[in-house]
């Protein structure tokens, strides 16, 4: 175990990441829209950008944030920017919570996404009222509340097998350097 301090980057995680997105995005465009529930379908670039920040933190989580809504700004090919923003925010906003929290609890990962989830929909709510958008608050809530426990009830499926990949193999670098093995 590695506490938050301890934390190294590994290089594969970055390529994970984006090829988790992507393959993401396509899912959420074809076989997820067959899955929905109460009207919505799960947001596994939120999902990803929220992992990505519980493990790395705030800073690194915003620029992650940003890099995947861009990413899913470009695909979807609507309101640019939008995503960049909401999920750079979330991400940071998450990444500043899960600080310091012992981040193989499932329990962090799946709070946080909880939590992300209403969070980057107050902030989409708030920017489409900004950019002058008829949406109404009762539409917001009966879409968020759905779309956040989707997004939860997904987490243990996910997570276990993201943390694993993004941390097998720093985990083995950090132990081999310093004679213990985890």
């Amino acid at each position: 175990m590695v506490s938050p301090g301890q934390r190294r980057e590994n290089p594969m995680g970055y390529l994970l990441l984006y090829i988790l997105a992507f393959v993401g995005l396509i899912l959420q465009a074809t076989l997820l829209s067959h899955f929905t529930v109460a009207g919505v379908k799960p947001d596994i670039i939120l999902i990803l950008a929220v992992f990505y920040s519980v493990l790395s933190g705030p800073k690194k989580g915003l620029f992650c944030g940003f890099s995947l809504g861009l990413l899913e700004d470009l695909y979807w090919g609507r309101f640019i920017g939008m995503n960049a923003l909401s999920k750079g925010i979330t991400a940071a906003f998450v990444g500043w919570i899960a600080e310091g929290a012992f981040c193989e609890n499932l329990l962090v990962p799946i709070i946080s996404v909880f939590v992300g989830t209403l969070f980057n929909q107050i902030i989409v709510f708030a920017l489409g009222k900004v950019m002058g958008l008829n949406w109404y608050f009762q539409l917001w809530i009966w879409k968020t509340i759905p779309l956040a426990l989707y997004n939860t009830c997904l987490v243990p499926f996910i997570y276990s097998y993201y943390y694993y990949w993004t941390t097998k193999k720093t985990q083995k670098s950090a132990s081999t350097k310093t004679g213990k093995f985890l």
